[in-house]
């Protein structure tokens, strides 16, 4: 009976200790802003503690475009957002954008992975007006559920990306000063 309370008591104390050395993170903001500056040092430097911090969180992230793709998932979604700090391979944060998240069906990625460009057109089929949704070197803001952080990647999914003028409004409210 005494070995059993005293490797409990052991058992308690190792746990408490392990706890104690885990980093602390800031506190995720109720609305989920965080910049990508931010969210990239946490996962590069305390992986464990920001998997817990971001597990299944719904956040904002506020940073740099680096690469738009076809997204390459099984579920059918059609397009990915790579967001990357210049000048730094990894990790990088994944958004996937699924077909209710994307501003219609008609998505096109140019060849260079520089942009998507959206269609819309009208009940005959033909082409009424194309915009540019989302271009790489550009500062953005994509909403999205935290999934998982695989490979170098903090994969977020069912993304959307922030109009402008919602997005200035986050900025201010967060002090992020705007061009």
């Amino acid at each position: 009976m005494k070995s059993i309370l005293l490797s409990c008591t052991l058992a308690a104390l190792f746990a408490g200790s392990a706890l104690a050395q885990s980093p602390t993170l800031p506190a995720l903001p109720p609305d989920g802003f965080v910049t990508l500056e931010q969210i990239v040092s946490e996962f590069g430097t305390s992986p464990d503690a920001a998997m817990q911090k971001y597990n299944g969180m719904r956040i904002l992230v506020y940073g740099r475009v680096g690469l738009v793709t076809q997204s390459d998932d099984s579920a059918g979604d059609p397009l990915t957002v790579v967001m990357q700090l210049p000048n730094q391979t990894t990790p990088d944060v994944k958004a996937v954008f699924g077909a209710d998240d994307v501003p219609t069906n008609n998505v096109s990625v140019g060849g260079n992975n520089s942009k998507a460009d959206v269609f819309h057109r009208n009940w005959e089929g033909a082409l009424t007006k194309e915009r540019a949704f989302i271009v790489a070197g550009e500062n953005t803001g994509i909403r999205g559920t935290f999934d998982n952080f695989v490979a170098g990647d903090i994969v977020l999914q069912n993304c959307h990306k922030l109009e402008t003028g919602v997005l200035m409004k986050k900025l201010a409210e967060h002090g992020i000063a705007t061009e």
